[in-house]
């Protein structure tokens, strides 16, 4: 199971596409994520769910973290 999430970069600092998205994600985090541009959908992320509902939920709960870090402050 996947799912598909659109990057509303105009929010992040920092991150210039999907493919930075998740190089910087993979650095940081240890989290894999792939950038939409693989599948023609330019600045949308790909997540897998295959894996055990505790993985899933550190992972998620990185992504989360990471987005937070790379938020744009107001």
């Amino acid at each position: 199971m996947v799912a598909m999430v659109k990057l509303n970069l105009p929010l992040l600092e920092g991150i210039i596409d999907d493919v930075d998205f998740c190089m910087k994600l993979a650095k940081e985090e240890s989290v894999i994520v792939l950038p939409g541009i693989t599948v023609g959908l330019k600045n949308w992320l790909r997540i897998s769910f295959a894996i055990e509902h505790s993985s899933l939920e550190d992972g998620l709960g990185r992504i989360k973290a990471f987005y937070h870090r790379h938020a744009k402050k107001e």
